[in-house]
């Protein structure tokens, strides 16, 4: 006996994952990152990384930080979910002015 299946489309392949929100970084950053990075990522203590100099390509490291903390900052894993971090490093982006993703 033969089993017919019939696709429509290509049902294998997955939808890109749509961009992350600036603005929607932009308000999760003020309210888990500005107190200390300050606004706009301009920080008035020393004390804190300044995150307008954070390297395009390491986004890795940016996600272990907010994920496990790192020195003075606190771990946000469970508290800021993924897609808010992903939000977050479009703002972080944004600011630098990145430009589109590669």
């Amino acid at each position: 006996m033969a089993l017919l299946v019939l696709f429509t489309g290509n049902v294998f392949s997955q939808a890109p994952a749509p961009e992350a929100d600036p603005e929607a970084g932009r308000r999760l950053y003020t309210s888990f990152c500005a107190r200390c990075h300050g606004i706009n990522l301009v920080s008035s203590s020393g004390a804190y990384f300044d995150l307008r100099t954070f390297p395009r390509d390491d986004k890795e490291r940016y996600l272990k930080s907010v994920n496990e903390g790192k020195r003075a900052m606190p771990a946000w894993k469970g508290i800021v979910k993924p897609d808010e971090m992903e939000a977050i490093w479009a703002y972080i982006g944004k600011v630098n002015n990145w430009g589109p993703s590669k």
